[in-house]
């Protein structure tokens, strides 16, 4: 009889041994995104369908399920909603930056991958040339409130090509984990961890690109395990401040498209806005350039035609990417300033080197405009009721200061 309870027992203890071994098959940091409201959610990767860590809020144990239905190629994530009267919560005792009312230091990134797509390769294998990591690092040492990334996190969309091996030789590639963890989240890790995030969705995650590792990891929203052209636009609440998030993923650029712009203008005319930021992945008013020495374009046709047409309010100031360079353009009139963060690490472009000033967009014409090719990020600190922005180099050195407020607005190199 007493061997049979000391076997027993032996059987409890190597249960309750395994039982944190299966809730630590994680591969990934947990991360806190924000949802409609403001609602905080908190997600980790985990190797497996079963053992998702336990959430712990505010010393109480709650559990964490995997988010459903999920794509071949990914691996399973676990997630829970946070309440939002929680003042700590942890998982696996990795302790969670939860959202705070009123932010006053802000990162913001963009356009994050490395490139792999024919025959543009960045070299993936050098930090000069793919400094993403850094960047994220850099960034979460500015202990940040709120972590804005305004869209374009896979760039790894091909096989790395022969002859390129010294670049991105055995580099995953396509929409599947090993890409998105090389891309994303491995880079990102410190950052994932140091505040929480608002994620925007980029054109490499639409709907002929990486949108099920968008879709699954990212969006804060419940999914069907099907991708949506155009996601509907929601708001972020923290106390008085407040940003509201744009699906811009399936802007047609360059196309005075009738249907796309009748989208947008709907989707600017539901917000209902005071004071707030607007979030997307197309900027309202950037300029590409194609060539040196080329005049640059005002881009993107659909959005600055239904801005017209909606004529949204209270939006103080637009964050945008999809140029791979930083801008920081004003309009005269009641147009917010427009910055594009779209420095984080993929392949730079050519940033406009002429005068943009007294462009025409829509009605409206250019103040004032700055254009710097050095990847970083964009952090931006409140004073009073002025931000000061700075954009950073991944040496972790000012680039470029501006003082944002309802106008002027100044820059300083």
């Amino acid at each position: 009889m007493q061997r049979i309870v000391r076997r027993a027992a032996l059987c409890v203890s190597l249960a309750l041994l395994a039982i944190p071994s299966l809730a630590g098959q994680t591969l990934s940091p947990a991360w806190v995104e924000l949802g409609e409201g403001g609602q905080p959610i908190v997600r980790i990767v985990i190797e497996a369908q079963r053992g998702c860590p336990i959430l712990q809020v505010d010393g109480v144990s709650r559990p964490m399920a995997v988010r459903q239905p999920l794509p071949n190629g990914l691996q399973p994530v676990c997630q829970a909603a946070i309440p939002a009267s929680a003042k700590s919560a942890a998982v696996n005792e990795q302790v969670l930056a939860l959202p705070v009312a009123n932010p006053s230091r802000v990162a913001v990134i963009g356009d994050t991958g490395c490139r792999i797509k024919g025959a543009r390769v960045q070299d993936c294998n050098d930090i000069t040339k793919w400094p993403f990591h850094q960047v994220a690092g850099d960034a979460s040492r500015e202990h940040p409130e709120l972590v804005i990334h305004v869209g374009d996190y896979l760039y790894r969309e091909e096989r790395c090509p022969q002859g390129s091996e010294a670049k991105c030789g055995d580099t995953p590639a396509g929409d599947n984990w090993d890409a998105w963890n090389a891309d994303f989240f491995t880079p990102a890790t410190e950052l994932l961890k140091a505040a929480p995030w608002a994620f925007s969705r980029g054109n490499h995650e639409d709907c002929a690109r990486s949108w099920r590792g968008w879709f699954y990891y990212l969006d804060p929203r419940d999914w069907d395990g099907k991708c949506q052209d155009y996601s509907k636009a929601y708001v972020v609440q923290l106390g008085a401040f407040s940003i509201a998030m744009l699906d811009s993923s399936a802007v047609r650029e360059d196309d005075a498209n009738e249907p796309q712009i009748a989208i947008y203008r709907a989707e600017l005319a539901s917000l209902h806005l005071e004071n707030a930021w607007l979030v997307d992945h197309h900027p309202f008013w950037g300029f590409k350039t194609d060539q040196v020495g080329s005049m640059p374009v005002a881009l993107a046709v659909p959005l600055e035609e239904a801005w017209k047409r909606a004529g949204p309010q209270g939006i103080s100031l637009i964050l945008s990417g999809h140029i791979h360079v930083f801008e920081f353009v004003t309009l005269d009139g009641a147009y917010p300033p427009q910055v594009v963060a779209g420095d984080g690490g993929t392949d730079l472009a050519l940033p406009f080197t002429s005068s943009v000033h007294g462009v025409g967009i829509r009605g409206a014409s250019v103040q004032s405009g700055q254009s710097l090719d050095q990847f970083g990020y964009t952090f931006l600190v409140r004073k009073g009721s002025t931000w000061q922005l700075s954009l950073m180099n991944h040496s972790h050195k000012p680039l470029l200061t501006c003082s944002v407020s309802d106008r002027p607005t100044h820059c300083e190199r």
